[in-house]
């Protein structure tokens, strides 16, 4: 029988101390090494995507294509005033009684820190936007009524006073003016370096935007008091002589004209493969943009084929969106057609004729009625989210920006308005409003713009 081996617990004490400290220390690795795999193959944090500004609204509805409406977004709440402007007042050789603050067609731009408009009282004018400041202003010889158009670092607007002028941006001098035989109510289009507009001359021209000179001019097209849409190489615009006139931007030919039977004093919309106009007789229409054949008309309350005037007559635009068309008439209606067929959707009751038209901003419709209201609506089915009293006429068409909205009335006042807690009280009791009308002029009376 063997003898036991004294040094054999010794022995096995010390292979288990061996034992458990190598597995501790390979344990040890086996950590730092996943802990240091763990650790590598973290997600890289996401770059942050810088917001890229919103076009600013530069001229007549945003662009020379007359689609672009502005940016929100929109806050909750109800209509208020920011900050008010008053603007002078001033007579000319059609309207002995004076006029001020804003006038059909016009609307203001906005671009940057500034506001730009075009007033009654016959200045251009620069605004701070945040508070209304003034920046400049430069004194036409009579009422301003057009939107002025940015390119740049010039402007270019016009008005009662047969001239359209040229301004520099930053200070408003005069950089160029070219004359015309009558007034320019419309906004120019300005793509590349020509200047397109139709003037109640008659007569539509095309210049050189670095120095004004003419290009070219289409005579006896008719009176022009809309704006003219350039799309794809082509120009088309209303008459008031009855006719929707399309031509080639190049060269001015007439590619082709339809009969509008009324006149007309809409600036077309070009969308859906057609182009939408609407005329003093309360009608609709749609035409195809290849051709111009008529596609469908729509007749509001009161409308008559052919037979415009004041009370039943429409000289808003249209505004496509979303597959749907939008303009107010004289019948105190806001009117939502389908676009290919010009079926109502729906229409909403304003507070009085309704002549400006109605920028669309992320599903909200904005716009301004004769009684001196402004209302926004939802796009969708015609709800009301709110509206506020700010004078007696309003005839002129709101800028959108930043979910901010600029306006003018008749009143002498420009407004910004924005969406807060409480609805505020402009300044109502202007005494002007009404009496926006011209004398001696023979063929057409000048409107109450």
């Amino acid at each position: 029988m063997d003898s036991p081996n004294p040094t054999a617990p010794a022995n096995s004490l010390f292979r288990y101390r061996h034992f458990l400290t190598l597995t501790l220390v390979l344990s040890s690795l086996f950590f730092f090494a996943c802990t240091r795999v763990t650790k590598g193959t973290e997600p890289a944090p996401k770059p942050v995507e810088e917001k890229k500004p919103l076009p600013p609204v530069t001229t007549w509805l945003g662009n020379p294509e007359r689609n672009y409406y502005g940016s929100g977004p929109w806050k909750d709440g109800q209509l208020e005033v920011v900050w008010e402007f008053k603007t002078s007042s001033t007579s000319g050789r059609l309207h002995k009684d004076p006029w001020g603050g804003t006038s059909w067609p016009g609307q203001p731009s906005v671009e940057g820190t500034r506001v730009y408009f075009g007033s009654a009282d016959g200045n251009t004018y620069a605004l701070n936007r945040a508070d209304g400041g003034l920046v400049w202003k430069f004194k036409a010889k009579d009422s301003q009524k057009s939107t002025p158009t940015i390119v740049g670092d010039r402007i270019i607007n016009s008005g009662l006073d047969h001239h359209v002028y040229c301004l520099n941006k930053k200070d408003g001098s005069l950089i160029w003016d070219y004359e015309t035989g009558f007034e320019v109510d419309g906004s120019a289009a300005v793509v590349g370096d020509r200047v397109y507009f139709g003037g109640e001359d008659k007569n539509f021209y095309c210049l050189n935007l670095a120095d004004g000179k003419l290009i070219y001019k289409i005579p006896g097209i008719g009176s022009v008091e809309g704006s003219c849409t350039y799309k794809d190489g082509r120009v088309y615009c209303s008459t008031e002589q009855f006719y929707l006139y399309c031509f080639n931007a190049e060269d001015g030919k007439i590619l082709w004209k339809s009969l509008i039977g009324a006149d007309s004093d809409s600036t077309p919309a070009v969308a859906n493969g057609m182009v939408y106009t609407a005329a003093e007789d309360g009608v609709v229409r749609a035409y195809n943009q290849s051709d111009g054949k008529l596609v469908w008309q729509y007749t509001t309350e009161g409308g008559h084929y052919g037979r415009g005037n004041e009370s039943i007559g429409i000289w808003a635009s249209p505004i496509f969106y979303k597959d749907r068309i939008y303009i107010g008439a004289s019948d105190g209606y806001m009117h939502c057609l389908s676009a290919d067929k010009g079926e109502l959707v729906w229409r909403y009751k304003a507070h009085g004729k309704i002549w400006g038209t109605s920028p669309i901003v992320d599903g909200r419709l904005v716009f301004g009625d004769k009684a001196g209201w402004i209302h926004l609506l939802s796009a969708d089915d015609g709800k009301q989210f709110s509206e506020i009293k700010i004078g007696d006429n309003i005839n002129s068409t709101p800028a959108v920006m930043d979910g901010r909205i600029y306006i003018g009335a008749f009143n002498g006042k420009l407004y910004c308005l924005g969406l807060g807690n409480t609805k505020q009280a402009a300044d109502n009791q202007g005494k002007e409003g009404s009496k926006q009308k011209a004398v001696g002029r023979r063929k057409k009376p000048r409107h109450r713009k």
